[in-house]
């Protein structure tokens, strides 16, 4: 059967991974901590740090408030300072980050 003129592929009809929930987090939100972008985006801790740490490698994010020792709530505070578009930037584990929304490749990424 032919597939008709503006049907869906298979890649928009899956559901959200924990990393596409985070950037739309990120997006929202502008600014967030750790915690905030694993409660609403409804992923692990470990992930969610992992994917700040490569988008801050890339020059996503930077840190709006440093970690503040011996305080409640003290959390780093990010904030996303490129913001591409709807399509999550995903981490390469070669150390680059390649942007859907651009197909551009940024280096930068997860580190070994």
């Amino acid at each position: 059967m032919a597939r008709l003129d503006g049907a869906r592929t298979r890649a928009f009809n899956r559901l959200p991974r924990a990393r596409d929930r985070a950037w739309q987090s990120m997006r929202i939100l502008r600014l967030f901590t750790l915690p905030d972008l694993a409660a609403t985006a409804e992923m692990g801790v470990d992930n969610a740090r992992k994917y700040i740490t490569g988008l801050r490698r890339s020059g996503y994010l930077t840190i709006a408030r440093a970690k503040q020792e011996g305080r409640k709530n003290g959390h780093e505070v990010y904030r996303l300072v490129r913001d591409t578009g709807p399509r999550a930037p995903r981490l390469q584990s070669d150390g680059r980050t390649y942007d859907p929304n651009q197909h551009q490749i940024y280096h930068g990424g997860l580190q070994q």
